[in-house]
């Protein structure tokens, strides 16, 4: 069975049911997962932060940042 049609075999569960598959696969990833996901996240973060420092021309502001999401909402 692909990935595509399992996905949309599952979706088709009662909810409780698959907040429970949601637990149980939750539950199965590795306890130091996390760490290493928040890890990535803050060096992407301070990367961010130090390129915006040094070229404060790359920021942007709120009201640019969520238009550019609503545009690549829009496309799909």
């Amino acid at each position: 069975m692909s990935t595509a049609a399992l996905t949309q075999s599952l979706f088709s569960l009662p909810v409780a049911e698959r907040v429970a598959l949601a637990d149980r696969l939750y539950a199965s990833v590795p306890e130091d997962w996390q760490k290493t996901v928040d890890q990535a996240w803050l060096e992407e973060a301070t990367r961010r932060s130090e390129e915006m420092d040094a070229d404060p021309s790359v920021e942007l502001s709120h009201e640019a940042f969520m238009a550019g999401l609503k545009i690549n909402r829009d496309r799909r």
